[in-house]
């Protein structure tokens, strides 16, 4: 994570507009276990002197945040949903922390015996998108994935999407970016719910949801 304005002012000169940022998480204790070290120190004041520096540029960000780490609680997954709001992010991604096969997250949690599905979720029929295939540490799994999807929502919702698009710095810089914003924000609110809960490998959400 940088702050470092001249490289910044490089990127706006040249014609960027924006660019996708891992922010990961806000919680200290989950940016070591995912080895993100780099983010501590930005993430110390919630990342707010990184997110100056961009608006400052007037760069729009899609910013990614991993929830489920074993640092992350139902207040801290709220938090995060909070964070992308007030900083005015473009687009917001809440990916559900998924322990993949012969990674070590995935051998760990097997090791603790907390992988769902026999700890191979991907080959269960019973399983759906956004479902969360492992026991997480502070709260249920099915909680998990409704704070998940909660935080999808809030940030999709229309109050959300106005009250982001009200910056002069970014989204209102010009008429262009107003409609890349609002063309965006409608497409990935209806990818979000369209997904949600799909059985991996068909097109359709499942319609018993």
């Amino acid at each position: 994570m940088t702050e470092d304005p001249e490289l910044m002012d490089l990127m706006a000169r040249s014609g960027c507009l924006g660019h996708v940022i891992g922010f990961e998480s806000v919680v200290p204790e989950s940016l070591r276990a995912m080895g993100k070290t780099p983010n501590l120190a930005a993430a110390e004041d919630r990342y707010r002197g990184a997110v100056d520096v961009l608006r400052r540029h007037g760069l729009q960000t899609w910013a990614a945040f991993t929830l489920g780490h074993d640092g992350d609680t139902l207040e801290s997954i709220r938090a995060t949903a909070e964070f992308a709001i007030e900083s005015r992010f473009a687009f917001a991604a809440f990916n559900q922390l998924v322990p993949y096969p012969g990674t070590p997250l995935h051998r760990r949690l097997a090791a603790e015996g907390r992988l769902l599905h026999g700890g191979r979720w991907w080959l269960d029929p019973a399983y759906r998108f956004n479902d969360a295939p492992f026991v997480p540490r502070n709260l249920p799994a099915d909680a998990l994935a409704a704070a998940c999807r909660d935080a999808r929502e809030r940030f999709t919702s229309f109050p959300s999407q106005l009250r982001r698009f009200l910056d002069s710095r970014t989204h209102l810089r010009s008429p262009r970016r107003m409609a890349i914003y609002w063309a965006y924000n409608a497409l990935v609110r209806r990818e979000v719910r369209r997904k949600d809960r799909m059985r991996l490998g068909l097109a359709e959400a499942d319609p018993a949801r």
